[in-house]
C-alpha cells in the first residue's frame, strides 16, 4: 500500500538539515527496570500498529512530485528498539550527554523514520527515549499516539496484536491535550480559506518572485484584519543574535527540571492578579532568559525577544490523525522588565491580547499555504519568519493521572521541540500526573551550560513564590531579585557618605575663581544599544531630559503598586 505524503509533512520532511534536524524527542522515565521482552511486544502489538509506523518514505525516481508513504516490506522492529546502558554512575548527567548525542543523530530515510532506545544503568531504573520525524505527525498527535500506547493500570495483562481499525479508536478519557491558545472550528475553517487566497495570489506572484517578502506583499482581496497579520509579520524586526539564536552547529545539549508540582503553579498564578498556569510559567521562562543574558553581559535594557509557539488546531477527536496540523505564534517576552510581577502582568496582558488576536487562524492558512510551494521556496519563507524569533516554545497539558508501560509505572515525562534556521533554543513546557517539568534544548556552542538557565527558572520561581508567602506584594515597592535596585542604592549611600566626609567620590573642577564645584552626576538611564547613557542627569533627578519618562514611569509604578495595595485593604 502507499499513500501520498501531504504538501503540509513534505515541508517538514524537507526541512531537515545538519545542525536542525525536524525530529521531535522525549523520554518516558521509569524507577524500575523494564524487561525487554514485554518491552519488545508491547510495542510491536500498539506502537507499530499503525500503519504509518511501519512505512518509509520514497520519493518520485523523477524526483518531482510529491514523495509517498509507502510498507516497508523489510521492517523488522528489532531495527527500531535499541537497547543500551549508561555509564556509571549513570545519573542525570549521563542521562543528559546520551539524549543530547542521540538527538544529533538523523534518523534513516531507508526506514520509516522513527526509533526507541531503552536506556539502561538509569539510577534504580531505565528510560525510553523516543525519537520521531515530524513528518509522521506534529507533537500533539504523536504524544497522544505514544501514551494510547500505555495502560490505565499498574496490573495491566501481556499486551495482545490490535487491528490497525480498532487500534485508531482506542481513546484515553484521562489525557487532555487543549491547545495553548484556543482555537475554535470557525476560525480553523477562516485560516483554510485564508490559505486557499493566498496561494492563488502567491501562484500569480511566483512567476517572477523576487523575495518571499515580494511575494506575501502581492496577496490581495483578504479581510483587512489578515492583512494587518500578514504586513506585521513582513514588517516584524528581527530578534538580535544572542546565546539563543546564531550560527549554530551540529551538537546540541538537553536539560530539564524536576516535576513541579500543578498546585504550587496555580496557587501563585492565583496569588498574583488571577494568573493562569501558562502566565506564571512563560514569566519564569522570561526571567530565566534575562538572568542568563546577564550572566553573558548581554544587554537587555530595552530587551523584547520573541518566542514562536505551536498552536494545536486540532478538532476535538481527531488526536490520532497522524500528520500536521498546528498553526503558529508568535509571543514577545518582556525580557527587559526587572521586576517579576510587573513582568508577569506584562505576560499575561500579551497572552490575552494574543487569544482573541487574529494572528492564530491567519498563521494556520499562511502555513497551509507555505506548504504548496516548492521546497526551496518553503524553506526561504520558513527561515524567513522563523528567524524572527530568539526560541521555540510549546506547552503540552499530558496524562493527569499516572501511566504504565510494559508492567512499570511511568515516573516522568519530557519532551524536546525541534527548532529551525538559525534558532538555536527550544522550551518545552509538559505536565503529567499533577505536577509540570521544563525542557530545554539548546545549540551546544551558543549556550553550552543550558542547566544555567534552568537553575535560573528555579530561581526565578522560587523567588515569586517568597513574594507571595511572604506578603511583600502588597508591602510598597519590590526589592528587585537580581539585586539591581540595591546595589544602586548602596552605591549612592556610598557616595553621599564620601561627600560629607569630604571624600573626592564626587570629581571636582576648579574654575576661574578658585572654587571647587561638583560634577553633575550622569543619567542612569541606557540607550536602545544597550549602552549607558553620557548625558549629564538633571538636577534632583537620576535622568537626562532625553529620558525624563523613565521618572514619570517610576511615578506611576508607586502608583500602582498604592492602589494594589488599597485594594487588598
Amino acid at each position: 500500500m502507499s499513500e501520498t505524503m501531504t504538501q503540509a509533512d513534505n515541508f517538514w520532511l524537507s526541512m531537515d538539515s545538519p545542525v536542525n534536524l525536524m525530529v521531535i524527542t522525549g523520554f518516558w522515565e521509569f524507577k524500575e527496570p523494564l524487561d525487554y521482552n514485554r518491552l519488545y511486544a508491547t510495542v510491536e502489538a500498539r506502537l507499530a500498529s499503525f500503519p504509518r509506523f511501519r512505512q518509509k518514505v520514497v520519493r518520485p525516481l523523477t524526483g518531482l512530485g510529491l514523495p509517498k508513504w509507502v510498507d516497508d516490506k523489510h521492517y523488522d522492529l528489532a531495527s527500531h528498539l535499541h537497547r543500551v546502558a549508561l555509564p556509571a554512575p549513570g545519573d542525570k548527567n549521563a542521562l543528559s550527554a546520551m539524549v543530547s548525542d542521540l538527538m544529533t543523530t538523523a534518523l534513516d530515510r531507508n526506514k520509516p523514520l522513527w526509533d526507541i532506545h531503552l536506556i539502561e544503568n538509569y539510577g534504580d531504573g531505565c528510560a525510553l527515549f523516543f525519537r520521531l520525524h515530524h513528518c509522521i505527525a506534529d507533537g500533539i498527535a504523536l504524544m497522544h499516539v505514544l501514551h494510547s500506547t500505555a495502560d490505565m493500570e499498574a496490573d495491566a495483562p501481556w499486551p495482545k496484536a490490535v487491528e490497525p481499525q480498532h487500534r485508531q479508536r482506542r481513546r484515553l478519557p484521562e489525557v487532555s491535550f487543549n491547545s495553548m491558545i484556543s482555537t475554535t472550528r470557525k476560525q480553523v475553517k477562516k485560516g483554510q480559506e485564508i490559505s486557499r487566497k493566498i496561494i492563488r495570489e502567491v501562484e500569480k506572484a511566483a512567476r517572477n518572485p523576487k523575495s518571499v517578502t515580494c511575494m506575501l506583499k502581492t496577496v490581495a482581496g483578504i479581510p483587512s484584519d489578515v492583512a494587518g497579520v500578514l504586513s506585521r509579520h513582513t514588517a516584524m524586526s528581527t530578534d538580535p543574535d544572542t546565546a539563543f539564536k546564531g550560527k549554530l552547529k551540529v551538537a546540541k545539549q538537553v536539560t530539564w527540571t524536576e516535576p513541579i508540582p500543578l498546585d504550587r503553579v496555580k496557587k501563585l498564578g492565583k496569588a498574583i492578579s488571577s494568573a493562569t498556569l501558562n502566565d506564571v510559567l512563560i514569566a519564569t521562562v522570561t526571567g530565566s532568559m534575562r538572568r542568563y543574558l546577564k550572566t553573558k553581559n548581554t544587554p537587555i535594557n530595552e530587551l523584547d525577544l520573541k518566542v514562536a509557539v505551536p498552536v494545536n488546531i486540532r478538532k476535538p477527536g481527531t488526536e490520532f490523525e497522524l500528520g500536521n496540523k498546528f498553526s503558529l505564534v508568535f509571543l514577545k517576552l518582556p525580557v527587559y522588565l526587572e521586576d517579576p510581577i510587573l513582568r508577569l502582568k506584562e505576560v499575561q496582558r500579551r497572552m490575552n491580547k494574543l487569544k482573541t488576536s487574529a494572528d492564530p487562524w491567519v498563521n494556520f492558512g499562511l502555513l497551509s499555504a507555505i506548504g504548496v510551494f516548492p521546497s526551496t521556496v518553503a524553506k526561504q519563507a520558513a527561515q524567513f519568519f522563523g528567524n524572527k524569533a530568539s526560541a521555540v516554545m510549546t506547552n503540552v497539558p499530558g496524562p493527569r493521572k499516572p501511566l504504565y508501560f510494559a508492567g512499570k509505572e511511568i515516573s516522568n515525562i519530557m519532551f524536546w521541540v525541534p527548532r529551525s534556521g538559525v534558532v538555536g533554543l527550544g522550551i518545552s513546557i509538559f505536565s503529567y500526573n499533577n505536577s509540570v517539568t521544563i525542557g530545554i534544548a539548546s545549540d551546544k556552542g551558543l549556550m553550552p551550560d543550558p542547566e544555567t538557565f534552568l537553575e535560573g527558572f528555579e530561581d526565578e520561581f522560587n523567588y515569586l513564590i517568597d513574594i507571595v508567602q511572604s506578603g511583600k506584594i502588597n508591602e510598597g515597592p519590590l526589592v528587585l531579585h537580581d539585586g539591581f535596585e540595591a546595589k544602586k542604592k548602596a552605591k549612592t549611600q556610598e557616595v553621599s557618605q564620601k561627600a560629607l566626609a569630604g571624600e573626592g567620590d564626587k570629581k571636582t573642577k576648579e574654575k576661574g575663581n578658585g572654587k571647587g564645584a561638583a560634577e553633575p552626576a550622569m543619567c542612569e538611564a541606557y540607550t536602545k544599544a544597550g549602552k549607558p547613557c553620557r548625558n549629564h542627569a538633571v538636577d534632583g533627578t537620576p535622568y537626562c531630559r532625553a529620558h525624563m519618562h523613565f521618572q514619570e514611569e517610576d511615578s506611576l509604578l508607586r502608583d500602582v503598586r498604592q492602589i494594589m495595595r488599597d485594594l487588598s485593604d
